[in-house]
Order: structure tokens, then sequence, then C-alpha cells
């Protein structure tokens, strides 16, 4: 599952089409601003499926069939900072975060930018770190995918 980068976010869009184009199946978040829940959505084509949602990030159509939960494998998060221990702020509306906790099994990847790395970030009981973050310079690893927790930062 992609998220669709907005703003000054990593573009993820040369991404998605790519695993597309390799015949991936290919998954992105529906926001319901009511219920501040995602649901994830097969998307098959990025110009015919994708368009500006409630929060003006693209998003799918209601056309878009939705993906069980527990058929993703690896969901990649985006993040307004990203901590040292794969803990992350996002942009305040906590989607992620109550979207996170509902895959117990997929692999969370961070994607992002280094100048959004800091030392660290505030984080709660509830929140989930992601087990590696990719950015333009380095792979930071943290745990195995099924981990509440990090194992510790690793290059």
């Amino acid at each position: 599952m992609f998220f669709v980068s907005f703003g000054s976010e990593l573009d993820t869009l040369p991404m998605i089409r790519q695993a597309l184009a390799e015949g991936k199946q290919v998954a992105a978040p529906r926001a319901d601003p009511e219920t501040r829940k995602l649901t994830p959505c097969e998307i098959r084509d990025v110009e015919a499926d994708l368009a500006p949602g409630a929060h003006g990030i693209r998003e799918p159509k209601a056309h878009c069939a939705g993906v069980r939960v527990e058929d993703i494998e690896v969901v990649l998060v985006p993040a307004a900072a990203w901590g040292e221990d794969g803990y992350r702020v996002g942009y305040g509306g906590g989607y992620y975060d109550r979207f996170l906790g509902r895959l117990p099994r997929a692999w969370r990847i961070g994607l992002g930018l280094e100048t959004q790395v800091v030392p660290a970030v505030p984080h709660g009981e509830h929140d989930l770190p992601v087990q590696m973050l990719v950015t333009e310079v380095a792979v930071r690893r943290f745990g195995r995918a099924g981990e509440r927790g990090g194992v510790g930062p690793s290059r």
C-alpha cells in the first residue's frame, strides 16, 4: 500500500506507476473525515483511479474496490517528521496511527526525505514505529513486522 504524496512530500507517483507496470497489486488509502479512518483501495491506473479527496490529497475514487487489511503485506507510511527511533509525527488527523494498529503482520516502511529526520519526536503508547525508514540518504532498520516497538536503529 502506497501513500499518495502531496505538498513537499517525496513524490510516490513514479513508484506507484512502476509497481503497476510490473503487474503488482497496488492499494492507496481513502480517508473518511467523519470516522477519521483510512480504507485501503486498489488502484490500477493513476490517472483514472485517483482524484483529490476531502483533504485535497489524491485518493482512490469511489469505483475502486476495497482491499482487506489482512491482505496488505507492506504499507509505505508518510510523515511530517521522523524520529531516529522510527516513530513519526503525522499531519494531525491520526488517520495513520489508527490504521497501522490494524496491520499487525504488514511491514511498516517510512518513506521520506532526510530533512524530515530529527533526533526524536513525541509519541504515545498507542503509536507504532515503522520497521524501516527509507530516505534519499539512508535506510534505517528498527524491527520486524509483527513487533510493536523497534529494536534500535541500524544502517
